[in-house]
């Protein structure tokens, strides 16, 4: 091949590539990618009692290795969660059964309400509670005065109206924590019977730690040699709190009495 048929050849081949990468004029460009958007939320709710319907305070709420306690409004909040359909909910608490739920999360703000189930049954434990003071009482055993003593919260107070400080100053129920362990020792060195009869019970459960209530409490004592009994009627208050795994008395109000000697 001549220079000249080289020179024509080589034009050739460079036109024909060149009009080959030839972007094509009516060919739409690609449109950029979109950034993806990561959306947060909120969940919060309120955990209650199932049997009372009462917020419970103190309950401890477990999410994605996060927790929070519920307030005395039994109110608990987690922020700035993403977006998600895999979320669990945990809620622990001593005094009732375990709480597990799955729950999506594709909302701004959503709200999840948990019912907690008591462990035990607080109107049942209560009862058990008064059957022991009874006994304690009944006993006027000096020994049994400790046993009294811890039925008792350190917080514990009487009311202060008229028929409780009457009761306070007859030596029927201590004025408060410190003067639990004289005023049972007092009364059973002054007595050789006691009968305290719990009767007509209304509770008032709050929820299984907190609970109130209110009953017809006779009480016929005898001192020494005395023959005849001396009788005690009154209408009484409790408020009770639980502490630890056991119910405590915190308030003790008489709301009339009536003394017969």
């Amino acid at each position: 091949m001549n220079p000249k048929n080289t020179i024509l050849f080589l034009l050739l081949l460079t036109c024909i590539f060149a009009c080959g990468t030839t972007e094509d004029p009516l060919e739409p460009e690609p449109e950029p990618e979109e950034p993806v958007v990561l959306q947060y939320g909120t969940v919060s709710g309120t955990v209650t009692d199932a049997g009372t319907g009462n917020p419970i305070p103190g309950s401890m709420v477990i999410l994605m290795g996060l927790s929070v306690e519920t307030g005395v409004d039994g109110v608990y909040t987690f922020q700035d969660l993403l977006y998600s359909d895999t979320y669990n909910l945990i809620v622990r608490d001593p005094d009732y059964e375990y709480h597990g739920q799955s729950f999506v999360l594709d909302q701004q703000r959503l709200v999840v309400d948990i019912a907690l189930t008591p462990l035990e049954d607080p109107v049942l434990e209560i009862q058990g509670f008064f059957e022991n003071f009874s006994d304690l009482l009944e006993s006027v055993d000096v020994e049994n005065i400790e046993a009294v003593e811890r039925l008792f919260s350190e917080t514990y107070v009487a009311a202060d109206d008229d028929a409780t400080l009457f009761g306070v100053a007859s030596g029927i129920i201590p004025e408060n924590y410190a003067d639990v362990n004289p005023a049972i020792t007092q009364l059973f060195d002054e007595y050789t019977f006691l009968e305290f009869l719990f009767k007509d019970m209304d509770m008032d459960v709050t929820h299984a730690r907190k609970a109130a209530v209110t009953l017809r409490l006779d009480v016929n004592a005898r001192k020494g040699d005395e023959e005849n009994l001396r009788e005690i009627k009154a209408g009484a208050k409790f408020e009770f709190r639980r502490e630890g795994r056991d119910w405590k008395i915190v308030y003790w109000q008489l709301l009339e009495i009536d003394i017969r000697l």
